[in-house]
């Protein structure tokens, strides 16, 4: 037969309690470092920018060099 346990009293739970909020505060804050870490390497508004610029004037040279080409 195994020995009776003895009921826990209210100060081991709250002590138990409070090192599981521990391990999840410490588990939510790596999960928070890891989403900053993604949000800083979207692009800026600045260089998407840049980048629907160069897109438009590649297009308009494309576009000028094929009609040059074919039309002569």
């Amino acid at each position: 037969m195994e020995p009776l346990k003895q009921p826990r009293r209210g100060y081991d739970l709250a002590l138990r309690t409070a090192d599981q909020a521990r391990t999840d505060f410490a588990a939510l804050g790596d999960d928070l470092e890891f989403i900053m870490s993604q949000l800083a390497q979207l692009p800026k508004r600045k260089d998407l920018g840049w980048v629907a610029l160069a897109s438009f004037l590649c297009g308009a040279v494309y576009a000028t060099c094929v009609t040059l080409i074919f039309w002569r």
